[in-house]
């Protein structure tokens, strides 16, 4: 579409997506249009000498298709009857929906805070848990490194909780997959860095969950799984 001001002056339709449009000078022409599409193409237009530029080619007004007719089904018998009671039952309808809505989000919270407290969510922790983690991923493959950062956010020390890695062992490969966390007090911050490196020769991915597991527990504490970027197939 090419504008005079708020005037819509002219329309060039094209079969591509436009990447680059450059107007100027093109061999004698003064006045030309180069575009380029995303498969490759280019595309010149030359602008006549004699062209009034003063008026639009383009009709104003509305677009003609608001004149076309709508082609809307006829109202059936079935339609015109639940139209009815839908206004006769109205209040009741709307206060079925509100119960059923509202059973609904209560089912998810529920859900959302049994998968956290089970160890199985994005970021799970328990009930009574203080930790913190944060976890970021470097490097661009077939080696990152994933640095995990702990906080404690309470009022008591925490120690004798190892970090477990748990991976897939047919695409990764941790150096140190247990590392056993120091006492981590209120304040500061931990921050442990974990070597991975991608041994799928397709350069495949998964998930990575970090844990810190309590040794009287078969719930972790807090648990993190992170999404790890795609890697470049291994060179033979």
């Amino acid at each position: 579409r090419m504008h005079k001001g708020k005037a819509l002056m002219s329309i060039v339709k094209n079969d591509d997506s436009v990447t680059a449009v450059r107007f100027g000078k093109y061999a004698r022409e003064d006045s030309a249009l180069l575009s380029t599409f995303k498969q490759g193409g280019l595309a010149i237009k030359l602008l006549s000498r004699n062209s009034n530029l003063t008026k639009s080619s383009v009709s104003a007004g509305p677009p003609p298709e608001q004149d076309m007719p709508l082609n809307v089904p006829k109202k059936t018998k079935l339609y015109v009857e639940q139209t009815q009671r839908e206004r006769d039952h109205a209040v009741d309808m709307h206060r079925i929906f509100q119960r059923d809505l509202c059973k609904l989000r209560l089912n998810t919270a529920r859900a959302y805070v049994r998968m956290l407290t089970d160890g199985q969510g994005q970021v799970s922790f328990t009930s009574t848990a203080t930790l913190r983690i944060n976890a970021e991923v470097r490097g661009l493959g077939p080696a990152y490194t994933i640095v995990i950062t702990l906080s404690n956010s309470g009022s008591k020390q925490i120690s004798g909780c190892p970090l477990l890695v748990k991976y897939n062992p047919n695409i990764y490969a941790v150096d140190r997959p247990l590392i056993d966390l120091p006492a981590i007090v209120p304040g500061p911050q931990y921050r442990f860095d974990i070597a991975i490196t991608c041994v799928d020769r397709a350069g495949g991915c998964d998930a990575v969950q970090v844990c810190v597991c309590n040794p009287q527990s078969a719930i972790p504490v807090l648990s993190a799984l992170i999404n790890m970027p795609v890697c470049d197939p291994l060179e033979e």
